[in-house]
């Protein structure tokens, strides 16, 4: 899955292309969300950005499938159905419904012997870690504020989705403006928990349908654009240092290009494209066919397997 997220990666993923096409003579096989011509510039000046595309469309056969109406998650789970049981996807946050994870949790305890329900610390990376409270062998629950709301970041998700096979997450609320730094983070924990194939069961405020808020159809973004002129100056001024002397970074206004990608941004058109495939996700998670091909991998209940420490607190 090709995807350029920021300006760092676009000059990664541009070197490393290039490279492995071109001098190295490899192949590139992927899928991305967006054709070449569309790929994020971050910055990339307009004839470094115009070569990567080129050398994309010169090597590769790019193929269009074209399904802009279509979720073929959403349809997946028209045709399986939800999942019967465990209960995935619960809304609204009330009363009868925190008894209702509270009773899923039990369950899960129940299933585990005494000495895999203590909790646990992960060591995530550069000598942070992450304290987990509550867990039932390889099943973890924590609440939407303890990951989102916090200063937990993608090492921290990404040790999670490497302990855990299922992560029970409780209290999400509907997203807003005054959340959105909450929502990226959302986010980017379910796309770990997501290419983890991990189980997730949730208790939000709304149907995943709502939980964006009009951000997910496209009337209105989650954007801040005060945090957003503040990452912009921070970004700027670490690529400036790092990347101006190679020339690999456009100044600002440089190209049409560069104003139509201003433009999508300060619009919030890749943010809307994020919580669109979010709530996508989150269907997928919660029909049977992708919870029945989680049973056969974990022998319906799964054991505990992490490429993280996890140390008993």
């Amino acid at each position: 899955e090709m995807q350029v997220s920021d300006p760092f990666s676009a000059v990664v993923l541009k070197g490393l292309v290039e490279y492995g096409l071109d001098a190295a003579g490899g192949v590139l096989v992927c899928t991305s969300n967006r054709a070449p011509d569309q790929l994020p510039r971050h910055g990339l000046h307009e004839a470094m950005f115009g070569h990567f595309v080129h050398t994309l469309r010169a090597r590769c056969d790019v193929l269009a499938l074209e399904s802009p109406d279509t979720d073929y998650r959403v349809r997946a789970l028209a045709a399986s159905g939800p999942a019967r049981g465990i209960p995935a996807y619960v809304w609204p946050l009330n009363p009868a419904n925190d008894a209702l994870m509270a009773a899923t949790w039990d369950m899960l305890c129940a299933a585990v012997p005494p000495e895999q329900r203590q909790p646990v610390t992960l060591q995530v990376a550069f000598g942070r870690t992450l304290r987990v409270d509550h867990v039932a062998g390889g099943a973890a629950r924590l609440t939407f504020a303890q990951l989102c709301a916090s200063t937990t970041g993608p090492t921290d998700f990404i040790a999670l989705a490497s302990s855990f096979h299922t992560l029970m997450i409780t209290g999400v609320p509907a997203m807003s403006m005054q959340v959105r730094d909450q929502a990226r983070r959302f986010i980017t924990l379910l796309d770990e928990l997501y290419n983890a194939r991990a189980r997730l069961l949730l208790s939000a405020d709304t149907p995943p349908g709502q939980l964006f808020g009009s951000a997910a159809s496209g009337e209105e973004a989650i954007l801040d654009l005060e945090q957003l002129q503040f990452e912009g100056a921070v970004e700027g001024s670490r690529l400036r240092r790092n990347l101006l002397a190679d020339g690999s970074v456009a100044p600002v206004a440089a190209s049409v290009g560069a104003v139509k990608e201003a433009q999508a941004r300060l619009g919030g058109m890749e943010e809307q494209f994020a919580f669109a495939r979010a709530v996508s996700r989150i269907e997928e998670m919660r029909s049977q066919h992708y919870l029945a091909a989680w049973a056969a991998r974990h022998g319906g209940g799964g054991s505990s397997s992490s490429s993280y420490q996890r140390t008993p607190r």
